[in-house]
């Protein structure tokens, strides 16, 4: 059975030979080999790249979750690591700068008066739009007297971290997710 195959084989590139007698479609064809290896090897670099991506993404995430249970941890007071508290008075120091220069940009930028009966936050007393459970400011939950007319609004959490989200978030404030 081998001896018939062989023979068939050998019949086959004979009969190249005889009608190829310029090598053209034997080049021809050797060059379609190398463009398809050539194609198949930028399709699997491409592909492990794409995994080194993801890859890289994954590990972002899972630090940010990390950095969140570390804040948590640090605002509630039970962080006892010092390089750690350290680190997070860090970020607290940066937070505090940032609303002393929010605070001093407000001075200087121009603003439209606020109406006299504008209600404010009792807790970082900034302005709040009526119907608001949330401050947009601080985030503190409003007394019922700073929003009367509002219906309370369910509170929607973080599928990837649990953190409290605004109505209409599209990505999560403390993961950076995208929610569904």
């Amino acid at each position: 059975m081998s001896d018939l195959f062989d023979k068939l084989v050998d019949s086959a590139g004979q009969m190249i030979s005889d009608v190829d007698k310029g090598q053209q479609i034997q080049s021809a064809i050797g060059g379609i080999r190398q463009r398809l290896a050539d194609a198949d090897r930028k399709r699997k670099i491409t592909q492990i790249k794409q995994r080194i991506r993801d890859l890289h993404a994954e590990e972002a995430q899972g630090i940010n979750a990390l950095s969140a249970q570390v804040w948590a941890l640090y605002e509630a007071g039970s962080l006892t690591q010092p390089e750690l508290v350290s680190l997070c008075r860090g970020v607290d120091d940066i937070r505090r700068k940032i609303r002393e220069e929010e605070a001093e940009l407000a001075q200087l930028s121009p603003t439209q008066p606020e109406p006299a009966t504008a209600l404010r936050c009792a807790a970082c007393n900034a302005p709040v739009v009526e119907g608001a459970t949330f401050c947009q400011s601080c985030g503190a939950r409003l007394a019922e007297s700073e929003s009367p007319a509002a219906p309370p609004v369910p509170v929607k959490y973080c599928v990837h971290c649990g953190a409290e989200l605004r109505p209409g978030a599209r990505f999560c404030p403390q993961c950076g997710q995208s929610l569904p």
